[in-house]
C-alpha cells in the first residue's frame, strides 16, 4: 500500500546537475584526418550514406593502434571551452573550474555541478530560495565550430538532474539549444520502499542500503545505485566479450582501439541495451530509499537584441548559434513523499482480529441468551399444559 503526500519544508537539498556537450569530441583536440573523418561518419547517423571501412587495408592501419594515455581528456571539451560563467542563487559569480567536476558518462566526458566529490570537500548545497529570478544560472558556449560527426545530429547540451549519490543516467534528462534561455523548474520526489520480505514495485525486492549490515556490492562506485550497478554489469559483459573497455568506462582494462570499438564494443553494447534478459541477470535492485529529481523546462530567445548588440561590441560573435543560458531552480519549498507501507502490520492484524472476535463473541452471547430464553419459555408452556390437564 502506498502513501503519497506533499511535504512543505523550509529548505530543500539541491541536486547534482551534469552537463554534456552533444559533440563527444572537440575537433581541434581530435585533429581528424580523412581516415578519422570516414571512421566518425561510419559511426554517426550518416553511416548509411558512406561506404564501410575495410580495416585490413593499409590506409586504415592507424585505427588498430592503441590509444595513448589520457586520450579522452585531450580530445574532449574542457570547462573553460564550454562555461563562460556560473552564477549561484545569490547572484554571485563563481569560478566554474571549482564548482564543476569532470564526470565520465556513456556519451563522453561531462561536467557535474554539486557532485558527491564536491560535497565531500565542501558541504551539501541546500536552497531556501524559490523562483526563476534568484536561480542557479550557467552561461554556456557549445562551440559548434569544434563539432565532429557523431550519433547525435543536433547542437546543444544534454543536462541530467540527479541525486549527488547517483550516477547521471544519460538516457534521461533534457536538451538545451544555443540561442535560447532554458528555465528548468525542479521537483523532488522521495521514495521509501519496504525491505525484504515485502515486494517493491515490479514484483522484486529493494536493497536496504541503510541497513547496518549492508555492504556495497559495486567495485568501481563507492555509493550504490541501480544505474551504477547496471553500468558495472554492462562493463563486465563488454570486457569479457571484447577484451577491452571504452575510454568513457571507469574500469581498469585496456582501452579498445578504434577498430575494436567499431567492430565489437559498439555492436555488443547495442545488443546489451536491447536485451532485457542480460540486464535482469545483473540482479540490480533499486535502493529501498532514494530521491528522484525531475525538471519542467520552458525556453525563451537568448540573448535579446539589445544584449546581442552589447556582446557584439565586446567582441563576441555567433551568439545565437553557439551561446545559451540555463537557469535551474525550485518553484516551491516542497517535495512529494511516496512511502510504501504493509497493508497489514501487527497493529492492524490485532485490531482486525479483536474486532472480529468481538463481533463473533457478542453474537455468540446473544444467541446463547436467546436459546436459554427459548428453553425457559418452552418449559413454562409445557408446565402450564400439564397443570391444565390435571
Amino acid at each position: 500500500m502506498s502513501n503519497i503526500k506533499v511535504e512543505l519544508v523550509n529548505q530543500l537539498p539541491f541536486p547534482a546537475i551534469t552537463f554534456c556537450n552533444l559533440s563527444p569530441y572537440k575537433k581541434s583536440g581530435l585533429k581528424p584526418d580523412p581516415v578519422m573523418e570516414h571512421y566518425l561518419l561510419t559511426l554517426s547517423r550518416m553511416k548509411d550514406f558512406v561506404s564501410p571501412i575495410d580495416y585490413d587495408h593499409p590506409w586504415y592501419s592507424n585505427l588498430s593502434l592503441p590509444l595513448p594515455e589520457g586520450w579522452l581528456h585531450n580530445v574532449s571539451y574542457s570547462i573553460l571551452d564550454m562555461f563562460g560563467a556560473c552564477v549561484d542563487m545569490k547572484d554571485v559569480m563563481n569560478n566554474c573550474m571549482t564548482v564543476l567536476t569532470p564526470t565520465l558518462t556513456d556519451i563522453g566526458l561531462c561536467y557535474t555541478f554539486n557532485s558527491k566529490e564536491y560535497i565531500r570537500e565542501h558541504e551539501a548545497l541546500i536552497t531556501t530560495i524559490t523562483g526563476s529570478t534568484k536561480s542557479l544560472a550557467f552561461y554556456i558556449h557549445v562551440n559548434q565550430d569544434e563539432y565532429v560527426y557523431n550519433d547525435n545530429m543536433a547542437a546543444g547540451m544534454k543536462i541530467v538532474v540527479h541525486d549527488p549519490d547517483e550516477e547521471p543516467d544519460t538516457d534521461k534528462g533534457f536538451f538545451t539549444s544555443p540561442g535560447f534561455s532554458s528555465y528548468a523548474s525542479l521537483q523532488l520526489t522521495k521514495y521509501k520502499y519496504m525491505p525484504y520480505p515485502y515486494q517493491s514495485s515490479g514484483g522484486g525486492y529493494c536493497l536496504d542500503t541503510e541497513s547496518s549490515d549492508f555492504k556495497n556490492p559495486l567495485e568501481y562506485h563507492d555509493t550504490y545505485s541501480r544505474k551504477a550497478c547496471l553500468r558495472e554489469c554492462k562493463y563486465r559483459y563488454l570486457v569479457s566479450t571484447c577484451g577491452c573497455q571504452a575510454p568513457t568506462d571507469i574500469g581498469t582494462e585496456r582501452i579498445c582501439t578504434f577498430r575494436e570499438h567499431a567492430q565489437c564494443y559498439d555492436v555488443y553494447a547495442d545488443f546489451y541495451t536491447r536485451n532485457m534478459t542480460l540486464q535482469k541477470e545483473c540482479h540490480c535492485a533499486i535502493p529501498c530509499v532514494f530521491n528522484m529529481y525531475s525538471a519542467s523546462v520552458t525556453t525563451a530567445y537568448f540573448p535579446s537584441k539589445p544584449n546581442i548588440d552589447f556582446f557584439t561590441q565586446m567582441g563576441y560573435k555567433d551568439m545565437r548559434t553557439s551561446f545559451m543560458e540555463v537557469r535551474i531552480f525550485f518553484d516551491t519549498l516542497s517535495y512529494l513523499k511516496v512511502e510504501y507501507q504493509p497493508e497489514y502490520d501487527v497493529e492492524k492484524i490485532v485490531a482486525t482480529l479483536g474486532g472480529q472476535m468481538g463481533i463473533f463473541l457478542g453474537a455468540s452471547l446473544l444467541t446463547l441468551s436467546e436459546l436459554v430464553e427459548f428453553l425457559l419459555m418452552a418449559l413454562l408452556v409445557c408446565c402450564k399444559r400439564i397443570i391444565n390437564r390435571k
